[in-house]
């Protein structure tokens, strides 16, 4: 298995929106045990990290499945040679990986409001070069989707602080 690829794993869109679901189940269910403090940071968090990652990828498939860009590799069928074994059978602009990892990254860092946090875009950058180095986007295709990854947890806090009311 190529390095590359365990590397692309991390940004697995299906396991972030899991993921997601799985924390608004832990919320709900710790949310009586937690103090009023810890539940407020815990609701805003959620608020920014969920929806966030919803949105970013609800936009990033939505123009995925409405830009005709095909992927610059050949998915592998039943006897093909000279195929992609990472290659998707699905058009290329955004990248998901791109977008899923640097809106988990910014969101993390949002919501924390730390400088340490920011050594998580390493692994943004990571995952989405792999996704060139394994040859199944071009390179506007991650810039793309890593600029969707950053843009929307951004507007997302600043709307959700105006329409929400949830302190900063």
């Amino acid at each position: 298995m190529e390095t590359w690829y365990l590397v692309t794993l991390v940004g697995e869109p299906e396991f972030w929106l899991i993921l997601t679901g799985v924390m608004v189940v832990l919320y709900f269910l710790a949310r009586k045990r937690l103090s009023l403090k810890t539940k407020g940071f815990a609701k805003r968090g959620l608020i920014i990290f969920v929806a966030g990652l919803w949105l970013t990828s609800g936009v990033t498939f939505a123009l995925k499945y409405s830009i005709p860009i095909e992927r610059p590799c050949v998915p592998c069928t039943e006897s093909q040679e000279g195929c992609n074994p990472y290659c998707r059978n699905e058009n290329s602009f955004p990248s998901g990986h791109s977008a899923v990892i640097f809106c988990v990254s910014t969101s993390i860092f949002l919501i924390f409001r730390e400088w340490k946090f920011l050594a998580l875009y390493l692994i943004a950058i990571a995952v989405a070069f792999s996704r060139y180095a394994l040859g199944v986007h071009y390179p506007a295709d991650v810039i793309a989707g890593s600029l969707i990854g950053i843009v929307i947890p951004v507007i997302f806090l600043r709307l959700s602080r105006k329409r929400l009311g949830l302190v900063s």
